[in-house]
């Protein structure tokens, strides 16, 4: 949610939501919240929902990765491109321990 309060002018805001589908199963729903009560503002809102690429996959399968190591990889460029946004220090390393984790477990 972006809220711009009345005398916030001159605001500058974007929110992205991206998701990757891991099953057939699976499901998203983006829905960007923008509450903007000030009228001298740039808000913008973006959402991706997507599955593993299978382009990707065949890359990196032919040049020698079986199937589950190529799907692993391409899931962790996904998250590491969101760990890399926060600052560098503890919280980042353990929230990249954490998702390492978790990816070992879901795969």
């Amino acid at each position: 949610m972006i809220k711009v309060d009345p005398g916030a002018q001159q605001t500058d805001a974007f929110q992205e939501s991206r998701n990757l589908l891991l099953s057939p199963e699976a499901h998203a729903d983006a829905i960007p919240g923008l509450e903007i009560l000030a009228d001298d503002v740039r808000c913008t809102h973006a959402a991706a929902i997507a599955q593993v690429d299978k382009d990707q996959l065949f890359y990196l399968t032919s040049r020698g990765l079986g199937e589950a190591a190529a799907k692993s990889l391409v899931i962790e460029g996904f998250l590491e491109a969101l760990v890399e946004r926060l600052a560098e220090g503890p919280v980042r390393d353990e929230i990249s321990t954490a998702l390492e984790s978790r990816l070992a477990e879901i795969l």
